[in-house]
């Protein structure tokens, strides 16, 4: 079996959420004997594999921009893939959903992954949010199967569209690198701190929390990692704060990151949009606390775990806060149920043998 996944970054993972899912989906397709082709944007990576994990690399170049940057990547992604033997491939990112019949008139199968609301995203303007909306049909009408990430969104699609979609949700790696020498490099001590992870885009709520963390009065610190390389002027406002006690670090990946989550005493996040959140996942299995909005994405995720507040409701969110940097022990109580949670609903290994089922039933249709 030979399989193609398109519509990323590519691998390794060093963005978002769905960068992650095929890195870790991936690499357990070929321990599974399934010869997989993971396409990547060349402009993205200085220096360039011919493998990854026993996944095979293929560069192509895009139009870098907010609104090219993807569709002419995945695009010249497609030109590229009709020409050669693929028994299924997965499309990744609604928007790339237009390309699916291109594909398929070529005797492709296609499973096709999409995440949630993204034309809600601030940062689209108006015929950006129309051209991913209508991107949805796509995906629906077209793919072999779609996949959404959450059973809230696969509720939305099949009402909206009539036809019910597969729910196959983000996973994460209880296993992780612990390096306390990392500590040491950004001045801080394990539980002295708090974290935020996530792109510095205007639906992460973080100006909302840089605000009301400075009402609390407390010296635990505020580590924020993230970032945005294409709007500077809004990640220049972030970064405006005078507050001594938050700590920027930009971008961080593996064990810096790893570090980081797990040795602080929770995890933040003020989303005012959100799908599932891979980043309040890693949080989950990581660190095993978090404090988070209550939207119902969120709640979803979190399955009775860890503790929310009010969707943009700053009193609510600094009393909750300050009461369990207070409290601390409580937290501890929490951190074993969260874990048993990943283990039950996120575990990549079970996520990766819902997508081989997908593929064998391609196969024995086409059979």
């Amino acid at each position: 079996m030979k399989v193609a996944i398109i519509g990323t970054r590519g691998i390794p993972a060093s963005y978002s959420g769905f960068e992650t899912s095929v890195q870790e989906t991936s690499t357990r397709f070929v321990k599974k004997n399934i010869e997989t082709f993971v396409y990547c944007r060349a402009n993205h990576y200085k220096e360039k594999f011919k493998e990854y994990r026993g996944v095979k690399l293929i560069y192509l170049p895009s139009v870098k921009s907010k609104h090219l940057d993807t569709i002419t990547n995945t695009l010249l992604t497609c030109f590229h893939l009709l020409f050669r033997k693929y028994d299924v491939v997965i499309v990744y990112g609604v928007g790339n959903s237009l390309f699916i019949p291109l594909i398929k008139l070529f005797g492709k199968p296609v499973i096709s992954v999409v995440d949630g609301a993204d034309w809600e995203r601030k940062k689209w303007g108006k015929f950006a949010k129309i051209f991913l909306k209508f991107s949805r049909f796509f995906a629906v009408y077209f793919s072999n199967y779609y996949v959404v990430d959450n059973e809230l969104l696969a509720e939305e699609y099949f009402t909206r569209f009539g036809v019910r979609p597969v729910s196959i949700p983000y996973g994460a790696n209880l296993d992780f690198e612990n390096k306390i020498e990392i500590l040491k490099r950004y001045g801080l001590e394990k539980n002295k701190f708090i974290i935020f992870v996530g792109r510095f885009v205007k639906e992460k709520g973080i100006e909302f929390l840089i605000e009301n963390y400075a009402k609390v009065k407390t010296d635990i610190k505020l580590v924020i990692v993230g970032d945005n390389i294409t709007d500077k002027t809004y990640v220049a406002k972030i970064k405006h704060t005078k507050d001594p006690r938050i700590i920027f670090t930009g971008f961080l990946y593996g064990q810096d990151y790893e570090t980081l989550l797990h040795n602080a005493l929770l995890y933040v996040s003020c989303s005012f949009l959100e799908g599932t959140s891979p980043s309040l996942l890693s949080a989950m299995a990581i660190n095993g606390f978090a404090l988070v909005s209550d939207l119902k994405e969120n709640q979803e995720v979190l399955k009775g775990c860890c503790i929310t507040f009010k969707t943009g409701d700053g009193e609510d969110f600094v009393n909750k806060l300050d009461y369990y940097l207070n409290n601390s022990s409580l937290i501890e109580l929490e951190r074993e149920k969260t874990k048993n949670i990943i283990k039950k609903y996120y575990n990549w290994e079970n996520i990766t043998e819902k997508y081989i089922y997908l593929f064998n039933q391609i196969l024995k249709v086409r059979e």
